[in-house]
């Protein structure tokens, strides 16, 4: 007893992994899109390609296919480094400029007050 063929669509195409690949990279977009990093209203695309090489004999095909996804890129961000050396000639990166002076003198801390000490009454 032998089974009939099936016919090949886009679901069984190579086993179903056309469309699970699909799938993955909807996810992808879906997750970019929701991402406050990126550009809210860029486009982002999914491409699915597939190709089909016949042998000689026209009957066989082989296929393969790519699914590839263009997301959004990371808004651009700016912000500065200042770069400081110090006397063994190691660089180091800081958060302000080591030449800038302070214009203020930062306050004294208050003095932190004795804890209380009871005795006992005799």
């Amino acid at each position: 007893m032998s089974e009939e063929p099936n016919l090949i669509d886009i679901y069984t195409v190579s086993d179903g992994a056309l469309v699970e690949a699909f799938g993955l990279k909807l996810s992808e977009v879906l997750a970019n899109i929701a991402d406050p990093n990126t550009p809210a209203t860029a486009k982002r695309t999914i491409s699915l390609t597939l190709t089909l090489q016949p042998k000689d004999d026209r009957m066989q095909i082989n296929t393969q296919f790519t699914c590839k996804a263009q997301l959004a890129s990371i808004v651009p961000s700016t912000g500065r480094i200042f770069l400081g050396k110090d006397n063994d000639g190691n660089l180091y990166a800081l958060d302000r400029d080591p030449r800038q002076q302070n214009l203020f003198t930062p306050p004294t801390p208050r003095p932190v007050a004795e804890p209380l000490t009871f005795k006992s009454a005799k």
